[in-house]
């Protein structure tokens, strides 16, 4: 959950440098730092373990003005949280400085090839590495050629942002796995891990795809392929406002976006449904699908396993839900899926093991119906795979709240979709269901209202250690999702079960 930032352009505060990286905190992280070329071309590299305000205090003149700078919020990987691990890291020489999320695989290696060439060390991280290959390739290559070349060397899954003394005005970049977006302005271009990080200078922005690299400077944005390849990437506009990124008079955000379903149900249902049923403008064709299987992580996978129920009651067909991480490692033997539908849901539509199990799927069986599920518009999954959009709008918050009820509904609606289409549903039932679809937002405002009830109740429980989530039918997903929300939150051990299975184990851990 680590952040990025680059900048390149006419000039940038410090301040607004680095409060672009604190749009960037929800993703959490333990340490902070920037780097940027001074007016004489000098590297400076400013880093503090904790809090972005303790990195400011760190900064000397906040308000001086920059033409380059990359910065960074790290979530510990390689190396305990401390000053000397915090990013960006440097070369040999300080003409180096280089940010990073995600891993680096074979770094070992690299390293021991790198100290035996002579190089010195100066941190536990990984990262590390990529600003010493740049100084060994820059030995025989140009700035450019140097950053490409180093990028050859490495394995793994990363988001790189660079900059080099003696390319004054450049910040490189590459992809690979880890997201990592351009935001586009007038004399300026910015690198981000997320969209927050540039919204209050720009709305368009470019979606980097794998394995593509380049540099951002004032005058222009270059992408290339690793074989070298120049393209030239679509541009986006991006459809949320920085205000949505605020917490709006929230005392956080996850409580801010709690408040937010109502109106994102209203969004998700908006142009789908009809008294006539329901137009999702599918991009493909469901009404010969035999079998479903959702697969995602988290959150996303309690969804997917909501889901299973509705298709087997509503659209007739069976289903099953899967971890992405296991779906992965699941051998597939060559039959053929042609009627088989697999649903693969992710809020950010980055998620690592679900793009995985969707990239090796498509590979191995072309035949089978691939639909992703996500709120981001841009995403590799977006891109990559017929989509539907769950209309939730920027989240912030680490624990997903009125995406999983997007996820929810847009999935009850592909169901009932299913349904009518295959005529396991019929439009007397639809009837049945429609002005309950409609109630839907209604009836999270009325939940939304008794808050204090609920705050009320929660100061009961404040010393108990360990908890039990039991649910039947569709609540025990949902029983799972609780569970999940109150380890993430508040760090309490609690578990979720169908309530029919406590009998079977669960039971002999009531005290």
């Amino acid at each position: 959950m680590c952040g990025i930032i680059g900048y390149a352009g006419k000039g940038i505060r410090l301040i607004d440098l680095i409060e672009s990286l604190r749009r960037l905190e929800y993703r959490g992280y333990d340490s902070a730092g920037i780097s940027f070329l001074d007016p004489q071309g000098n590297l400076k590299v400013f880093r503090k373990q904790g809090k972005i305000t303790e990195l400011m205090v760190s900064v000397p003149n906040l308000g001086e003005v920059i033409n380059t700078g990359i910065g960074h919020t790290r979530w510990a990987t390689h190396g305990i949280p401390d000053d000397r691990n915090a990013h960006p890291h440097t070369d040999c020489h300080g003409k180096v400085a280089v940010v990073h999320n995600g891993i680096i695989e074979n770094y070992q290696d690299i390293k021991a090839t790198l100290q035996k060439k002579g190089h010195s060390f100066k941190s536990d991280t990984d990262t590390e590495v990529i600003a010493h290959l740049i100084e060994e390739a820059l030995k025989e290559n140009s700035p450019v050629e140097a950053f490409w070349k180093a990028l050859r060397e490495l394995r793994g899954s990363f988001a790189i942002a660079a900059i080099i003394s003696t390319a004054p005005g450049k910040v490189f970049f590459a992809r690979s796995e880890s997201p990592l977006i351009i935001g586009i302005n007038e004399g300026e271009y910015f690198l981000a891990s997320d969209t927050p990080a540039f919204l209050p200078f720009t709305k368009k922005a470019l979606f980097l795809e794998n394995g593509q690299w380049g540099y951002i400077s004032q005058e222009e944005v270059k992408v290339f392929t690793l074989e070298g390849e120049e393209i030239s990437p679509q541009v986006t506009l991006i459809p949320w406002d920085i205000s949505v990124a605020e917490k709006e008079g929230f005392k956080h955000f996850m409580l801010k976006e709690i408040f937010e379903q109502p109106r994102v149900l209203r969004e998700t249902l908006e142009g789908r449904i009809s008294e006539r049923g329901v137009n999702l403008e599918l991009p493909i064709n469901l009404r010969d699908v035999k079998e479903i299987t959702y697969v995602a992580c988290g959150t996303s996978f309690h969804a997917g396993l909501t889901a299973t129920y509705w298709s087997w009651e509503l659209a007739g067909v069976p289903a099953h839900a899967i971890t992405a991480s296991e779906f992965r490692y699941i051998l597939k033997r060559k039959v053929n899926l042609r009627d088989n539908l697999f649903v693969f849901i992710s809020q950010s539509g980055e998620t690592a093991d679900t793009l995985t199990a969707a990239r090796d799927l498509k590979k191995s069986h072309p035949e089978a119906k691939i639909l992703g599920i996500t709120n981001v518009l841009g995403s590799s999954l977006d891109r990559e795979f017929p989509s539907l959009k769950t209309r939730a709008g920027l989240e912030i918050g680490v624990a997903a709240t009125k995406t999983f009820t997007s996820q929810l509904l847009l999935l009850l609606l592909l169901n009932i979709h299913i349904g009518l289409e295959r005529g396991s549903l019929s439009p007397e039932e639809y009837q049945e269901i429609y002005p309950q679809l409609v109630a839907l937002p209604k009836i999270a405002d009325d939940v939304l209202e008794k808050h204090e009830l609920y705050y009320n109740v929660a100061l009961k429980y404040p010393n108990y250690h360990h908890f039990l989530y039991l649910g039947r039918h569709l609540l025990y997903p949902i029983a799972l999702e609780g569970a999940l929300k109150l380890k993430e939150i508040s760090y309490i051990h609690a578990e979720g079960y169908p309530a029919g299975e406590m009998k079977h184990g669960p039971i002999a851990l009531i005290e």
